[in-house]
């Protein structure tokens, strides 16, 4: 009985031009690769930085500082009516001033909100109720050294407000 490998040996003819082929194509992928590593080498790009560096634009000059750095406590007054039946009419605050903003906490509400550069609310939390669409918004002024007087506006209507000290009250 022959074996099932005859019939193969005799159909097929010889793999030397195969094997033949890919030598070349190797060694011409070589001859490639030596030719482009000599002409690199040749011409080298310099890589390096520039010696002069010009810079034609300037940076802005920065804003005044809203307050002097630090943290300031006290209690702020409700200063318009409201609708909404709330009857608190005084609170504790604690705002941190630094770099240009600001953060103001009610600790007993849990709401904290960042004033902006421009003056800006923007609660950080869920807590912090604002008239919805209303343009939010904070005075700020230091009538002396250590104090602070705060007055948050809904479209330029006064809210609430107070006079702030130095340091963290922990009343």
């Amino acid at each position: 009985m022959p074996d099932s490998f005859s019939e193969l040996r005799h159909a097929g003819g010889s793999n030397k031009p195969w094997v033949a082929g890919g030598v070349f194509a190797l060694a011409l992928a070589l001859i490639g690769v030596a030719l482009a590593a000599a002409y690199w080498s040749s011409n080298p790009h310099n890589n390096s930085v520039p010696a002069t560096v010009t810079v034609t634009a300037q940076p802005s000059a920065p804003g005044p500082d809203l307050a002097p750095a630090g943290t300031y406590s006290g209690t702020f007054v409700r200063l318009a009516e409201t609708t909404d039946g709330a009857n608190t009419l005084s609170w504790p605050v604690v705002a941190t001033f630094g770099g240009g903003t600001a953060t103001v906490t009610y600790p007993n509400s849990g709401c904290s909100a960042l004033i902006d550069a421009t003056l800006h609310h923007h609660p950080l939390t869920d807590k912090c109720e604002t008239a919805n669409g209303a343009d939010a918004r904070w005075e700020v002024a230091v009538p002396d050294n250590g104090l602070v007087e705060l007055t948050y506006l809904e479209d330029d209507q006064r809210i609430a407000g107070g006079t702030l000290s130095i340091g963290f009250d922990r009343a």
